[in-house]
Parts: structure tokens; C-alpha cells; sequence
């Protein structure tokens, strides 16, 4: 019997929704681990004052921390799967959220709670391998982007020095690039970013 694939299996559940104690570690181990794409990654997207800005899959919350002083006059906005996540996030985020600067909700990004074209820039850090339908999800953020809007979309494609894994080349290449050409993204772009525990970080930048 092979005991490891039930536990694999958790942790992956772990790190696409994390919950409860073993989630709340995880949370905080990601912060940790993905600071330097997180980082840069707000860095491309120029983030003026008047902005508002959406984040999909905010997870313990320090993107939205980074976020919420570089729009001060503008607005933040989250969602998460994991309600663990989602109340960590409010913590960490507690005097933007009650300055009416920040509000960050349980979400799905095939099913965004915004308006048509609401955000100026929308942001995602290591979460499209676990959208189970991308096409549909790209379509709801080039719904709430605002014409000319602009998506930082940050994945690894696997370490330095070996081949790109072949199921998110795969994805995305054959789902999400191809959405973003169909429904109309004016630009769109891929970043070299800088490497994380010997991981490679790209993000692709979209205009609409």
C-alpha cells in the first residue's frame, strides 16, 4: 500500500485551499516563500494612487498589505477559497479594512462579486494551477478589468535548469494565452522574474 499519495493528496488540497491549523502553517510558509515573486510582481503592474486593484487568491494577505499604501487613494480588493486564509488576511489587513481601504472576500475566480470593468489592475500570485476551469476564469478577469486595465498573472514553470513542467506548459500555453488572444487583450507579454527556492518565476502581463 502506498501511504504517501493520501498525504500528497492532502497538501495539495492544503495549498490550494488551505484550512484549519495545517492550513494557517501553510499560509505563513508562503508568505516566507514566495516574497520575492510577490514583490516584484506588484512591481510590473505600477500601481498608481487613484487605483483600484483586485487580487485573486490573496491567501495570508502580505500582497495586500504591500498593495493598500501604494493606493491610498484608491481601493483594494481580495478573494480567496479558504475562509482559513481569508480570516488570516483580514487580520493582517485589519486598519486598511476598517479605513474602508481594503475589503477582501471569500471568492471564485470563475465567479468574480464585481462589476463590469471595476479594476484597474489584477494581480495573481501561484494560483492559476488550481483553477479548474481557466478559460472561464480569464474571461472573468477581462470582465472586471476597465479598458486598458492591466493583469500581472505570476506561475513557475518549474527549477532552474531543468525543463519546464510539462502540465502547466501545457495549461498554459493551450488554455490560458489562447483565452487571453480570444477575448481581446490589446498586449500581452511574459516576464522573467527572479527566482524562488531555485524556482522560476514568469509573469504574463495582459492589457486589455
Amino acid at each position: 500500500m502506498n501511504f504517501t499519495q493520501p498525504f500528497e493528496t492532502f497538501i495539495g488540497r492544503q495549498y490550494r485551499c488551505p484550512t484549519g491549523l495545517i492550513g494557517r502553517v501553510i499560509g505563513a510558509k508562503m508568505v516566507r516563500q514566495h516574497q520575492p515573486e510577490t514583490v516584484w510582481t506588484i512591481s510590473l503592474l505600477h500601481i498608481q494612487p487613484h487605483d483600484h486593484v483586485l487580487e485573486i487568491g490573496f491567501g495570508a494577505g502580505k500582497a495586500i498589505e504591500r498593495l493598500a499604501p501604494l493606493a491610498t487613494s484608491g481601493h483594494i480588493s481580495g478573494i480567496d477559497l479558504s475562509p482559513t486564509m481569508l480570516h488570516t488576511a483580514r487580520r493582517r489587513n485589519a486598519r486598511a479594512i476598517q479605513a474602508g481601504r481594503v475589503e477582501l472576500q471569500h471568492g471564485d475566480v470563475t465567479r468574480l462579486p464585481f462589476a463590469d470593468q471595476q479594476f484597474d489592475k489584477l494581480i495573481s500570485i501561484h494560483t492559476l494551477y488550481f483553477w479548474p476551469h481557466p478559460d472561464r476564469a480569464i474571461a472573468e478577469i477581462f470582465r472586471v478589468l476597465k479598458p486598458g486595465g492591466t493583469l500581472a498573472l505570476t506561475f513557475s514553470p518549474g527549477k532552474i535548469g531543468e525543463n519546464a513542467n510539462e502540465n502547466i506548459q501545457s495549461l498554459v500555453e493551450q488554455h490560458i494565452l489562447p483565452a487571453m488572444q480570444h477575448l481581446g487583450f490589446a498586449h500581452i507579454d511574459t516576464n522573467e522574474g527572479p527566482a524562488s527556492r531555485q524556482f522560476r518565476s514568469i509573469a504574463i502581463i495582459g492589457v486589455k
